[in-house]
């Protein structure tokens, strides 16, 4: 489970519990699809946040659409957290969060995009 949030005060939903940067060897894959996931990925912290920026989209859900249109293969939601957080926070004065959700039943897992062929 992924919850994507881009709302102001959204980080209130992680409450800076923080995630381990994984060890990507080659049992990765079959390590973070095997657990239960239980991940948000907010737009902000405890603040408030941009909802345009002269364009379609907030930063973040552009930043957000950016990096799953780059995909090409398997991403997943800590690797996708690490290429929105940067344009983010060139292009707002917000700080996006990637945490497990507290009391939710996370086991180490991650979300995974497969990109469609």
């Amino acid at each position: 489970m992924l919850i994507v949030a881009d709302s102001c005060f959204s980080g209130t939903l992680t409450r800076s519990a923080g995630v381990a940067n994984p060890v990507r060897d080659h049992n990765y894959w079959t390590r973070v699809t095997r657990k239960r996931a239980r991940v948000a990925l907010t737009s902000g912290g405890l603040e408030p946040v941009v909802d345009d920026n002269g364009g379609a989209n907030s930063p973040f859900a552009k930043a957000f659409l950016d990096a799953l249109g780059d995909n090409d293969g398997i991403l997943d939601a800590t690797r996708l957290f690490v290429k929105m957080r940067r344009p983010v926070i060139l292009n707002a004065q917000q700080t996006p969060e990637f945490s497990d959700v507290r009391n939710a039943g996370h086991e180490g897992g991650d979300f995974v995009f497969v990109k469609r062929r």
